[in-house]
């Protein structure tokens, strides 16, 4: 192997492995949120729907 293709391995490697450990930290931070009952859309009631003109 030369110099060249070893750096490339090895950045690509660590580029897997920081994103593949990104991705579990925004799923397990997801995960917590869900059980605390955190980071939860409110969900709208059909006559507050904030498009409409208030005056309608």
């Amino acid at each position: 192997m030369s110099e060249v293709t070893t750096v490339a391995t090895g950045w690509g490697l660590s580029f897997v492995v920081v994103a593949t450990y990104a991705l579990w930290v925004v799923g397990r931070g997801k995960t917590i949120g869900r059980e605390l009952g955190i980071g939860g859309r409110e969900k709208l009631e059909p006559e507050s729907d904030s498009s409409k003109p208030a005056d309608s």
